[in-house]
């Protein structure tokens, strides 16, 4: 299964080990997005990322999984990305991840 985003407004069922966050706007509502913290790394880009950024995130293993404008949302496996890194750094990889607000600034 993989993340999704919904309406904050929506029931909050979602699959056992799976937590929700707030997402912000999308599509001109108030969202969370919904991921399993073991399984998922989030990456919410809230402006135009242009080609660089978005190569850089393929290269680190996201996946552009959801679009809206300029707004991206990009999701990595860290199962696949662990099984793909040498040993030494795939440990560097947190299994338990902490919650990260990345904000960028609009011109």
């Amino acid at each position: 299964m993989k993340p999704f985003l919904r309406a904050t407004d929506r029931g909050r069922l979602a699959p056992v080990g799976w937590i929700s966050e707030p997402a912000g706007t999308w599509a001109g509502r108030q969202v969370e997005v919904v991921f399993d913290p073991r399984q998922h790394q989030i990456v919410m880009v809230r402006n135009e990322p242009g080609d660089t950024t978005r190569a850089v995130l393929a290269g680190e293993g996201f996946r552009r999984l959801a679009v809206d404008g300029q707004q991206e949302m990009w999701v990595r496996n860290r199962a696949a990305v662990a099984a793909q890194q040498p040993p030494d750094r795939a440990k560097s990889i947190d299994a338990t991840p902490k919650p990260a607000q990345i904000q960028g600034r609009g011109l």
